[in-house]
C-alpha cells in the first residue's frame, strides 16, 4: 500500500481549486445587488434635485415677498420677480404664484407670497408612490408691507 503525501491528493483531486469557485458567487452577488444599488442611488439624487427645487422656490417666493413688501397690489409684477428667481431645473409658472392678503394692504401688516412647482420624479420605485410621478413643492416666504 503506497501512501499518498498532500500534493498527490491535490493532483488527483476531482475538485476545482477554491479560487474559482469565489470568482463565480461574488459575481452572482454583484448581479444580485446591482439593481438595488442603482435604485438608491438614483433616489438619492431625485432627493439631492427635489431639495434643490425646494430651495430655489423658497427664493424665488422671498424674491417675490420683497417685492410684494413694496407694491403689494402690482399682483402680476410680484409673479413675474418670483418666476425671473428661479432657473436651471426649476421653472415657475407665475399663475402659480399667489399673494395673501389679496387686497386691503396696511403698512406694518404681513404680506405672504407662496410658490408651487410640479416636481417630477425620475427614480421608477419612487414615481408608483406618487400621482403620475409628480409632487407638488411649494415655496412661502412672510414680510411686513413697508408702503401700502
Amino acid at each position: 500500500m503506497v501512501n499518498k503525501t498532500k500534493e498527490d491528493k491535490m493532483v488527483t483531486s476531482n475538485h476545482q481549486p477554491k479560487r474559482d469557485r469565489t470568482r463565480g458567487q461574488s459575481l452572482v452577488e454583484f448581479a444580485l445587488l446591482f439593481p438595488i444599488l442603482i435604485m438608491l442611488l438614483l433616489g438619492i439624487m431625485d432627493l439631492g434635485r427635489a431639495y434643490y427645487a425646494l430651495v430655489a422656490l423658497n427664493d424665488a417666493a422671498e424674491e417675490g415677498a420683497m417685492y410684494a413688501a413694496i407694491d403689494p397690489d402690482n399682483l402680476t409684477e410680484i409673479q413675474n420677480r418670483a418666476a425671473d428667481a428661479t432657473s436651471g431645473l426649476v421653472t415657475l409658472d407665475p399663475a402659480k404664484v399667489s399673494r395673501v392678503p389679496s387686497s386691503g394692504f396696511t403698512a406694518g401688516e404681513p404680506v405672504t407670497v407662496t410658490v408651487a412647482h410640479d416636481f417630477t420624479i425620475y427614480t421608477p420605485l419612487m414615481q408608483s408612490f406618487f400621482n403620475n410621478g409628480q409632487v407638488e413643492l411649494r415655496g412661502r416666504a412672510v414680510n411686513p408691507i413697508i408702503s401700502p
